[in-house]
């Protein structure tokens, strides 16, 4: 049984394989694709619209304790390889 985490972006809770971490690493948010950088993670649907509201709602910078840290090039490359992929899907929750 795999643990399970909150998205910060849509508030659901997910088997943790399926979320990407992303930490703060000096002032900048970076995406951590292994989940084996030292520190405290945020963990988020790999979907544009969850990063998206995770953003707008500045719900990493509660999660990760760290309010000035501002996405970096690492989530902005991340995104667009979210976007190149066919199969990605912006997950948006329900009710």
């Amino acid at each position: 049984m795999d643990p399970v985490r909150t998205c910060v972006g849509c508030r659901t809770r997910a088997d943790k394989p399926s979320l990407v971490r992303v930490v703060a690493q000096d002032f900048e948010l970076v995406v951590d694709e292994t989940a084996t950088k030292p520190g405290r993670g945020a963990w988020v649907h790999p979907n544009r619209g969850c990063f998206v509201r995770a953003i707008d709602r500045r719900a990493f910078g509660r999660a990760l304790k760290r309010l000035d840290a501002v996405p970096g090039t690492s989530m902005a490359r991340f995104l667009t390889t979210l976007d190149s992929h066919p199969g990605a899907s912006d997950q948006t929750r329900t009710g």
